[in-house]
């Protein structure tokens, strides 16, 4: 028996055993078993007061106990949809979570670009080259007389015939009685357009100033008019308009700041065009896209 042990002692086989043996030991002893990350949710303190506000803000109370463990399971929910779902790749090619995942990134490079302030230089300059969208508008002063549409189409024609009569030996046409005024004093192109119907203001603007002209079409019917003041709309001073050009000077420097970001990010990869098939236009050889 002892020789055989001795023998054992001395086999190649049996020391390897136990030197895998302790090594195992040791790795264990080292490394302790940890739970698997990938499946643990953590849920922190500020989301469950996000949680509960949206509750008040929809419900107008707090949350019962109840509720708000239905809540909370609830995101732990979407949180291990969305994790398994990753893992199953169902994200892949999904053009509406690409185009999701390119709006966060663009709402992003806006936030950046709007922590920008423009220099006084920034805003002169840039009031200067946009100066026409600062612009009062055009007000106008005229008269009016309405014609309804409401007849046959050769009725219409007799009356608006017999109205250029009128102006033709210089009396005023007639109009139908409606409940609209027959004359309009420093009325704003807005104003007019809101009454008339839209871009009313550029028949006015086409009318020479104190003859009677028309019939111009608006939204309400026909109408003779005779415009006896126009004034066009200044450029109102930097100072007045402060406010709307430094909001218009951020949106332009969100805008290039963003063209800027996705030519540098095009530079950064070539992108390959297929040949295409069948009766397709065809592409004799892949090429980047121009950079």
């Amino acid at each position: 028996m002892k020789t055989v042990l001795k023998k054992l002692l001395h086999e190649p086989l049996i020391h390897f055993l136990f030197i895998s043996i302790c090594f195992f030991f040791i790795y264990d002893l080292l490394n302790p078993q940890t739970a698997d990350e990938s499946k643990i949710i953590t849920i922190s303190q500020n989301r469950v007061g996000l949680l509960i506000q949206g509750f008040e803000k929809t419900w107008t109370r707090k949350p019962t106990a109840q509720e708000l463990t239905k809540m909370i399971n609830g995101y732990a929910l979407n949180e291990i949809y969305s994790r398994e779902a990753i893992a199953l790749g169902l994200g892949e090619n999904d053009e509406v979570i690409r185009r999701r995942l390119r709006q966060k990134m663009e709402f992003i490079l806006q936030d950046m670009s709007a922590l920008q302030q423009p220099s006084t230089k920034d805003l002169a300059e840039f009031f200067q080259q946009y100066s026409e969208n600062y612009q009062a508008e055009a007000s106008y002063s005229f008269e009016q007389k309405y014609l309804t549409t409401n007849r046959s189409n050769q009725q219409l024609q007799q009356l608006i015939a017999k109205q250029k009569q009128r102006i033709s030996s210089g009396k005023n046409p007639l109009g139908d009685t409606s409940l609209i005024a027959t004359e309009f004093s420093d009325m704003s192109a807005y104003q007019i357009n809101r009454q008339f119907g839209k871009n009313f203001n550029e028949e006015l603007d086409k009318t020479p100033l104190n003859q009677w002209t028309g019939p111009v079409k608006s939204g309400l019917g026909l109408h003779f008019v005779k415009v006896s003041q126009r004034i066009e709309g200044e450029i109102l001073p930097l100072k007045q308009v402060k406010e709307k050009v430094i909001e218009d000077w951020q949106h332009q420097q969100s805008k290039d700041f963003t063209n800027n970001y996705q030519q540098e990010l095009l530079a950064q990869y070539d992108v390959i065009v297929a040949k295409q098939e069948g009766n397709h236009q065809q592409v004799n050889e892949p090429s980047p896209v121009e950079k």
